[in-house]
């Protein structure tokens, strides 16, 4: 059976299972992603997204990817496919857009005469990068920049977003108790609705991410050795950042919800991480993702912390388009997330021509700041 049909199956299994005064909220939440895809498909096949969202189109973009996994189906679609990475590639091309360095961006980004341009953005330091990436990046000479934190690199982060993957790979059925619901575990799309809802459920608390520890221990969920398989060493890093096409980036130390830390906490998680990597490297750390990167995540503190420990840029995932207006919130940048499976040839279109950031944000917002 198709993902297609078990999906509908899983839709309607849920619906018959939740208590008929709770239904007409939970078909809103099914309707909206639905209506998104439906605009996304009709701006597409009209041709016309550049025309009618130029104004939330920058003159740069930045495009944030995480995994780039060979079977995205046997990770719970978590990252994207070689393939689609290539599809990416070329799209921004047909944009008219310079695949460029960070450096080179931001140089356009201040020239008024300076061409169109794309950033490709990885996070968080995957084998898979190097794998399955490089290849494709190598193919078609386009820089990237990898955002590593070196406790995914030294095995000592608390990396529950993989320990969560790994148990609803492997169980049928699941109780979390801390979010007070069950899960049934029956095939391909239960697993991924399970894990956008844990995810969701969590947000931005460290608290919650935390209380699935003992989740995790009970099921024998061994947090160091899943960063083992899917994240390179330090040994792996130093290799790749002598890559022509490869910069190094700042991803805090510990890669925990920025804003659930004090002041000094947090800027000592990042310091720690610049420091450790030039060290490691013997380069200069010139850029910084935000972890999680949304609103909720960071903000203007961390903008200041991020000035103060001397980056020359720094970016979050708020969705939205590279303009002039940036310069002066160079701590602030936005990132658009195109590295999620699966994703059609409209959805991409979308985030290219500035309709997803229309969608999100609305009329009046096409450049994303906190200001």
């Amino acid at each position: 059976m198709s993902y297609f049909l078990k999906n509908i199956r899983r839709v309607c299994r849920e619906i018959s299972q939740t208590p008929s005064g709770e239904r007409m909220g939970l078909l809103g939440r099914y309707a909206r992603p639905k209506m998104t895809r439906l605009t996304e498909e009709a701006v597409f096949r009209s041709k016309m997204g550049s025309i009618l969202f130029k104004r939330y189109r920058g003159k740069g973009i930045a495009l944030m990817f995480h995994e780039v996994q060979r079977d995205v189906d046997a990770e719970l679609r978590t990252g994207c496919a070689p393939e689609q990475l290539e599809r990416v590639i070329l799209a921004v091309r047909r944009q008219g857009r310079d695949i460029v360095t960070v450096d080179e961006g931001l140089q356009r980004l201040a020239d008024p005469g300076g061409k169109p341009f794309a950033l490709l953005t990885f996070d968080d330091g995957y084998r898979d990068n190097v794998e399955n990436a490089l290849p494709v990046l190598e193919k078609y000479n386009a820089p990237i920049t990898l955002f590593v934190p070196d406790g995914l690199l030294e095995r000592s982060a608390y990396a529950w977003w993989l320990g969560l993957r790994e148990l609803l790979k492997q169980r049928s059925t699941l109780h979390v108790a801390p979010m007070q619901a069950e899960f049934g575990l029956y095939d391909l799309p239960s697993k991924t609705s399970a894990l956008r809802q844990i995810t969701s459920w969590i947000g931005t608390s460290q608290v919650r991410a935390e209380a699935l520890g003992s989740l995790f221990a009970n099921n024998e969920i061994d947090l160091p050795e899943l960063i083992e398989r899917y994240v390179m060493s330090p040994k792996d890093l130093k290799a790749v950042a002598r890559h022509s096409l490869v910069t190094i980036g700042a991803h805090t130390s510990s890669h925990r919800f920025l804003s659930n830390l004090k002041e000094e906490e947090c800027e000592a998680d990042i310091r720690k991480n610049k420091q450790y990597l030039e060290a490691l490297l013997g380069q200069d750390i010139n850029y910084l993702a935000y972890p999680y990167g949304t609103e909720t995540a960071c903000g203007q503190r961390e903008e200041d912390i991020a000035a103060r420990l001397g980056f020359k840029a720094s970016f979050t995932t708020r969705p939205g388009q590279l303009f002039h207006a940036h310069l002066d919130h160079l701590q602030l940048l936005p990132r658009i997330d195109v590295g999620y499976a699966p994703q059609s040839a409209s959805a991409l279109d979308a985030r290219l021509t500035g309709l997803h950031r229309r969608m999100q944000a609305g009329a009046s917002k096409p450049v994303a700041t906190l200001s």
